[in-house]
């Protein structure tokens, strides 16, 4: 961490093995994601809820208007719930952690857009070309989201976090892993 204030956590994070140096972020001081969605910060993702107590449970919801070309908008919904004390071993050490696990859906609009295919094909003098145009209505997906993290309150944060979104066929389509490397307890 490069410093904490009443409401953020500035923090320096890389991948595993790289030579490069780590990306600068910024978080809520409870470790929340905020982004900036029509000019207002909205939660997008809270893994912890302070006091942290077993059997706690909690949600988060939000909308995000065009969030790649490819959609028009997509709603997430995320419900966490504190699961208990377990042992974790990361690479800065073995842990007693409460794990928090968290599951939800995602709905998506498909925006609507065009492809076009072309093919030529040449005989004897001759080339044909053939165009074909599809135009893709709007169309609604779906999914599943998995989440866990397991915080050490002796350092602060997680110290090891797993990330899972599943498509509308029930595939994992994307899963992200952190975890700790190292780090140092500040001065008391």
């Amino acid at each position: 961490m490069q410093r904490v204030t009443d409401s953020h956590v500035y923090f320096v994070a890389k991948q595993a093995g790289s030579t490069q140096n780590g990306n600068e972020a910024i978080t809520g001081a409870d470790w929340s994601r905020i982004r900036e969605l029509n000019g207002t910060d909205v939660v997008v993702n809270r893994p912890l809820a302070f006091p942290l107590e077993i059997g706690k449970s909690w949600a988060v919801q939000y909308t995000e208007p065009h969030p790649n070309p490819k959609l028009s908008s997509a709603t997430w919904t995320t419900k966490y719930k504190i699961v208990g004390y377990e042992d974790v071993q990361v690479p800065a050490g073995k842990f007693h952690a409460l794990k928090i696990e968290a599951e939800g859906d995602w709905h998506a609009q498909l925006a609507p857009s065009n492809s076009v295919v072309q093919a030529a094909q040449t005989v004897s003098n001759a080339t044909t070309l053939v165009t074909q145009t599809q135009r893709v209505t709007a169309e609604t997906a779906a999914g599943h989201t998995y989440k866990a993290f397991w915080y050490v309150p002796e350092v602060g944060r997680w110290v090891k976090s797993i990330e899972e979104i599943y498509g509308s066929n029930g595939t994992r389509t994307e899963r992200a892993t952190t975890e700790l490397e190292s780090y140092k307890r500040a001065a008391q």
